[in-house]
């Protein structure tokens, strides 16, 4: 024979020669015929375009088997490990986790078969997988609140914290706006300057009891606003109540009474926000103060309650105010 050697030449498949050391041997791909790039899986895919399965909640041998399957259409469990580079401990573990969350479809038959979900539809499963993640993670949250409030405090004045905002722009987009992170309920005793400051700051684009009505529509927490106001302050009201008609809670949530000169929001019990007017700051509004006090929150939800039952549902039954020396009682 030519070449003198004396042994047989083998005709068939070619025997692959072992890569050197330090280099890995290419994958073989069936849907491409040839060795995947690096970076590349079955027919050139490019695995950093499905980063987002991680965030997903897949792991990685899950990814690479859900993009291979897709490429497929149809495959065993060894096609997805020779093209997607899956263990072969790894792979049927991997696909019996997807098939619980109903990502694949699994044939049970011999060899076992994994069928890929059409493309909108397996968008659609993924992300109802991760809002039901993102509902689980807020409601751990949650319980994480009221673990941290059961701790015991050594320090009796530990447990108030306040937070002070200046003039009338800064009480309404930092403290008024919190009223929309409610879950439960929201207590609103308003005076008129509480409602020239809401005015001021929607004309200058910031409507804040349109975001608390929208917070409101979708949580369904509790939501009652009480007004008190003087004689000259009727026209006020009346036009305040009309240019937010549809913003405010329903009329059986609003209340009416003549003013005691102390306004105040309580949100969820936990929260309180304090008004602070003189009449020599601007607008009259000095400053508010947001403090995080159950106590403090407790004792004035009991005054709201006592005032809600003394006020009144319709503007249309005032007929004549206290006078200035008989507020607050």
């Amino acid at each position: 024979m030519p070449g003198g050697s004396g042994l047989p030449i083998r005709r068939g498949k070619p025997v692959e020669r072992e890569a050197p050391a330090g280099r890995s041997a290419p994958v073989r791909s069936r849907v491409s015929g040839r060795g995947a790039l690096p970076g590349q899986g079955a027919a050139g895919v490019v695995w950093a375009d499905f980063a987002l399965l991680e965030g997903a909640g897949l792991g990685s041998y899950e990814k690479r088997a859900l993009v291979t399957l897709a490429v497929h259409g149809v495959a065993d469990a060894a096609t997805l490990c020779r093209d997607g580079d899956i263990p072969t401990s790894k792979i049927y573990a991997a696909m019996e986790s997807l098939g619980r969350d109903g990502l694949v479809d699994i044939r049970r038959s011999r060899p076992r078969l994994y069928q890929a979900l059409p493309a909108d539809l397996l968008v659609d499963r993924l992300a109802a997988q991760v809002r039901e993640r993102a509902e689980q993670a807020v409601r751990r949250i949650d319980g994480l609140r009221d673990a941290l409030a059961r701790l015991p405090h050594r320090l009796a004045g530990g447990e108030r914290r306040a937070d002070m905002a200046l003039g009338s722009e800064s009480h309404v987009k930092r403290h008024v706006s919190r009223l929309a992170a409610a879950r439960r309920r929201v207590l609103s005793y308003l005076e008129p300057g509480d409602l020239r400051a809401i005015e001021q700051v929607r004309e200058a684009g910031f409507d804040v009891l349109r975001l608390i009505a929208g917070s409101r529509r979708r949580s369904g927490f509790e939501h009652r606003v009480m007004i008190g106001f003087g004689r000259r302050d009727g026209a006020a009201v009346r036009r305040f109540l009309h240019a937010f008609a549809d913003v405010l809670p329903e009329p059986a949530a609003l209340r009416y009474c003549a003013e005691i000169g102390h306004p105040f929001h309580l949100i969820d019990e936990e929260q309180v926000v304090l008004a602070v007017d003189h009449p020599f700051a601007g607008d009259g509004r000095l400053a508010s103060l947001l403090v995080h006090d159950q106590g403090l929150a407790g004792e004035l939800a009991g005054g709201f309650e006592t005032l809600w039952a003394r006020a009144l549902p319709d503007l249309a039954q005032i007929r004549a105010w206290p006078t200035s020396g008989s507020r607050g009682g």
